[in-house]
Parts: structure tokens; C-alpha cells; sequence
């Protein structure tokens, strides 16, 4: 299923993961504020391995780097893998603090949310995150996201959102 291509907005591009970007991807890992609602810092034992399926070329996975196209400024991740549950794909994501209040991750996920449904011809995408992260579940709403159900996982109340 993969066929993951570069992707791009008028001041953003999603790019396949390069070995020169771990460091990056490493930063998000360890950043409380951004993993507040992820399940916290990914302790160091596990690292290299959520590191290495981040840089794998899984069929059931994509994973695109965010960056500022003027300034090649790192920004995020934008992953489309399988869901949990469901019988298809689930868009996640996570961002640098710097970009947060920006709308780099609107326009992205945008972006993936498009070529999902278009490009991929997917006939739905879900997103799930927890009922507590209000800046993540207004993200999804503003996507067109709407909610298809609550359930109680990783020790929280999660939602999750469907767009077809």
C-alpha cells in the first residue's frame, strides 16, 4: 500500500523520513509537553526501536517530516498507519512546541488527510486521541473530523474521530 510521495502547502513540506532527521524525531520523543497526551517520554530502552519503525518502510505505514519550505525549519510528524481497531488507516501526529498555534499542523494533516482519501483512495480515515487533549480534539474538528466514539484506552478516556 505504500506509496508515500512528497507532499506540499504554500509554506510547508511533508517529506519522507531521512536518516539525518532521528535527531529530530529523538527531540519529540522526549519532550514532556509534547507527549502529554501520547503516553509520555518514551523511555530509553524503547527508543531505538519506536526510532527504527519510525525510519522503516513498512507497508502499512507512512510517515512524512513536516518542514518549513522558505527555511527547512523541522517542524513534525504526520504518520497514516493502521488503526488499533479499525479496518483502516488512522492519521497521528505530533509537533515541535515551537509550532504549536501556528496552523503548521492543520495544514498538514490537511494535506495527508487529501491524499489519503483522493490519492489513496481510502474510504475513511480515523484519529484518536484523548478526550483530554482539547487542542488536538478542536485540530480534528476543524479537519472535518467528526466523533464515532469514546472508549477507554492507555488508562484514558480517548475519542475517536472519522472522516469519510
Amino acid at each position: 500500500m505504500n506509496r508515500q510521495q512528497n507532499l506540499t502547502t504554500h509554506r510547508l513540506l511533508m517529506r519522507t523520513l531521512q536518516p539525518s532527521d532521528r535527531d529530530f524525531a529523538s527531540s519529540l520523543l522526549n519532550d514532556e509537553k509534547v507527549r502529554l497526551y501520547l503516553g509520555g517520554i518514551v523511555p530509553l530502552y524503547k527508543q531505538e526501536g519506536v526510532l527504527d519503525s519510525l525510519f522503516s518502510s513498512e507497508v502499512d505505514t507512512m510517515v512524512w517530516l513536516v518542514v518549513v519550505q522558505a527555511t527547512e525549519e523541522k517542524l513534525g510528524l504526520v504518520y497514516l498507519s493502521k488503526h488499533h481497531d479499525e479496518e483502516c488507516f488512522e492519521l497521528s501526529y505530533q509537533f515541535a512546541v515551537y509550532a504549536w498555534g501556528k496552523g503548521y499542523a492543520e495544514e498538514a494533516c490537511k494535506v495527508v488527510l487529501e491524499f489519503a482519501l483522493c490519492d489513496l483512495k481510502m474510504e475513511r480515515v480515523v484519529a484518536e486521541t484523548q478526550a483530554n487533549n482539547l487542542a488536538s480534539c478542536r485540530l480534528l474538528k476543524r479537519l472535518n473530523m467528526r466523533e464515532l466514539r469514546r472508549l477507554q484506552r492507555f488508562g484514558a478516556e480517548q475519542i475517536v474521530f472519522v472522516i469519510q
